[in-house]
């Protein structure tokens, strides 16, 4: 009874997620969920940004380094709260692995 749970499960976590472009306001959200994430949140470039319909939210965020030299753009998780407020759960490879695993 419980392996065709598991399996269940397992393909839902694999399927796709349909996706939504974010809004001027939900960037805005965003960045300053960055605060505690980034060095310099004031001059985060963001883009590429998709809110998944459970409020997982995916994107890349480039901002300046300790050196003042913008670092490259890295990927970002983030989760949309019922609030419409966003707190980020995390930037770089791993969180790009984890939007790519559900389809965002």
């Amino acid at each position: 009874m419980f392996k065709p749970l598991l399996l269940l499960c397992g393909l839902a976590i694999s399927m796709p997620v349909l996706a939504i472009s974010a809004t001027s306001q939900d960037i805005a959200g965003i960045r300053a969920a960055m605060d505690d994430r980034l060095k310099d949140s004031e001059s985060a470039k963001i883009k590429s940004v998709r809110i998944a319909s459970d409020g997982t939210t995916c994107g890349l965020v480039n901002a300046k380094n300790s050196y003042g030299a913008y670092g490259g753009y890295q990927p970002f998780l983030a989760m949309k709260l019922s609030s419409g407020k966003f707190y980020v759960v995390g930037v770089g490879r791993e969180s790009g692995q984890v939007c790519e695993s559900k389809g965002i």
